[in-house]
């Protein structure tokens, strides 16, 4: 192996093309995104805290009681912060950081100044455009 098999592009070629367009400027679109990250911590941290374990819907007709924090509002928050994660890097040019192992878990795990360290450190080492 080269070492040109270790320098892959920060998106990977699948997800890079070409394109001429006319709108918002990126950055602005970027700095959105970010907003949307912190919210969307900050809300998966207050519905890990303040949402009690055992708030339930009503029972069905068969089985347990179903969660409200575990199957509904976790869930969606969490692939919402997901799927956020990866349009932030992407548009920063940074795609290929979304493959780490537990990104999410890790990012999820950080304090909110933490989670702005990393946002700002994507924010200076990534570009909108390319």
């Amino acid at each position: 192996m080269s070492a040109k098999d270790f320098l892959r592009p920060p998106n990977d070629s699948a997800y890079e093309t070409d394109e001429l367009r006319t709108g918002p400027p990126l950055g602005y679109v970027a700095e959105k995104v970010r907003r949307n990250l912190e919210a969307t911590h900050s809300l998966i941290h207050a519905i890990r805290r303040r949402v009690p374990d055992d708030h339930c819907t009503g029972k069905p007709a068969s089985g347990p009681p179903v969660s409200v924090k575990e199957e509904y509002l976790l869930p969606t928050a969490l692939y919402a912060f997901r799927s956020g994660i990866a349009g932030y890097l992407a548009l920063n040019n940074m795609l290929a950081l979304a493959s780490e192992n537990d990104l999410d878990d890790r990012l999820l795990a950080h304090s909110r100044d933490e989670s702005k360290e990393w946002l700002d450190r994507i924010d200076q080492g990534g570009s909108v455009t390319g």
